[in-house]
This record gives structure tokens, sequence and C-alpha cells, in this order.
């Protein structure tokens, strides 16, 4: 089964794997906004070696498009993103996301899908204390693509 859970497909999941709501993200879906609408996401994937938070998670239309286009697995990209996979950065770019994930700063990954680079940028938010579990949250992570940014 595709990693990719549309609205229309929402109903038809098992209750038991279904565990929370696409209105309000809970549980075992991520869900990919953007002002033309969202995409569903198993978050069973993303959840295993997580470095940092996500913070609220959108893509903008480009990226919705590149992903369904390339029929790309965004649970593993961002699982990935999260298990501290880069992409197709330089070493300097690799070395200041591994010092971002400790100090909060902004990480950013790239990906080549085909014949598409995405990017997936997770912001700071460097006004939040660090809370309990010695993680900063964080703003926010877009999938977009580099023409978005």
């Amino acid at each position: 089964m595709s990693a990719v859970i549309t609205a229309n497909r929402w109903n038809a999941i098992h209750p038991d794997y279904k565990t929370g709501s696409p209105t309000d993200g809970t549980a075992g879906i991520l869900r990919l906004t953007t002002d033309q609408g969202t995409v569903l996401v198993s978050a069973e994937v993303v959840k295993r070696r997580r470095l940092f938070a996500f913070g609220p998670l959108v893509a903008t239309p480009g990226a919705i498009r590149a992903l369904a286009g390339e029929g790309a697995d965004p649970a593993r990209l961002l699982s990935r993103h999260a298990e501290g996979d880069w992409g197709a950065l330089s070493t300097d770019d690799h070395d200041a996301n591994d010092e971002a994930v400790r100090s909060g700063e902004r990480i950013l990954s790239s990906y080549e899908l085909g014949t598409t680079r995405l990017w997936i940028i997770t912001d700071a938010e460097v006004a939040a204390p660090i809370g309990p579990s010695g993680v900063r949250p964080r703003h926010a992570t877009t999938l977009l693509l580099p023409s978005e940014y």
C-alpha cells in the first residue's frame, strides 16, 4: 500500500490503523496542506529515529504536483529528513544541518525526484525554549521546489 493516503481513501482505512483524524492531524496521519487541498501521509515511517521535531507539516502546490508526478513517497522523504539523511547537499551543508539539529536552527534537505529537485525545510522556532525532551520546537516543516523558495 502506498504511503500517500488521499482524503477519498480515508474512510476505507482499517479502524485499527486509523487512530487519528484527517482534520486535526493526530496519530497515524500527517497532513501536507496547501491552498489547493490536503494530502494525507502515513506517519508510521516518519516516527522511527527522528532527530528533531517537525512542527506543522505543509507543502507547496508545486511540491504536491512533483510528488504525485514522480510517484515519490513523501513519508520516506520525511523519514530521511528526520533521520539526518540530508540528500543532495554539499559537505558544508551537511555539517551545517548536523549543527542545526543541536542548536535548533533551520534544517534543509534536498532530494532528487527523477527530473525534479524537492527541498524539505524545517524552520527554527528560535524564541521557544528547549522542551523537557531536550528538543527545541520547530516552527514548521515545508516540502517545496527550489523555484518556490
